[in-house]
């Protein structure tokens, strides 16, 4: 007889059950899928307030998202995202990702536009000349390193919320940590799913 209370439920419906359950593997831990949907709280972004956004751009074979965040009057940060996904014969076009970040920073105070260069160079030239605040981050270990570690404390500490949006559900809960002697960045899981 298998005691549950012991085994967490992601992994039980999985392994006992045969059940597909998401967040199984995910950095977040063994019941990623609660500790995600836990942190949904309703937030409506204010217009001209202070906003960080970070965008990842893949053009053909994975996804492109748009990440802002906002903090409320506790200091929590609450994030939204916008996503495009390539099509077969369809990549994404860069020049609608560009659209959004300009829309996002007349609505906003845009604090800084963080990105990786990998297919966002010259869109982040063109968007620096314009006035918007682009920050490099390249997706080297040693960065990302700090960068998910920071992240993982805020959401241990319940300090960063979001819509409920499932595809952003779906993306950070594909992400599976896999450790260096500092931390850990982040993989696809086994699902291949985009993260």
């Amino acid at each position: 007889e298998t005691d549950i209370s012991i085994t967490p439920e992601g992994h039980f419906r999985l392994f006992r059950l045969g059940q597909h359950v998401d967040g199984v593997e995910s950095w977040l831990g063994p019941n990623g899928r609660g500790i995600w949907d836990a942190l949904a709280a309703p937030y409506d972004f204010a217009a001209g307030a202070p906003t960080w956004i970070g965008v990842d751009v893949g053009l053909k074979r994975d996804s492109t998202a748009v990440v802002a965040l906002q903090r409320d009057p506790d200091g929590h940060l609450h994030a939204t995202a916008r996503f495009w996904i390539p099509t077969e014969g369809q990549p994404v076009d860069v020049s609608d990702v560009m659209e959004h970040i300009r829309e996002l920073g007349r609505a906003y105070d845009v604090q800084a536009v963080s990105f990786d260069p990998r297919f966002f160079d010259y869109p982040a030239k063109v968007l620096s000349d314009e006035g918007l605040p682009l920050v490099e981050i390249p997706q080297s270990p040693e960065r990302m390193t700090g960068i998910l570690g920071s992240l993982l404390e805020l959401v241990k500490r319940g300090e960063l919320h979001h819509a409920g949006d499932e595809t952003l559900a779906t993306h950070v809960l594909n992400g599976v940590a896999r450790f260096n002697e500092r931390g850990f960045v982040l993989v696809k899981g086994k699902s291949r799913g985009r993260i």
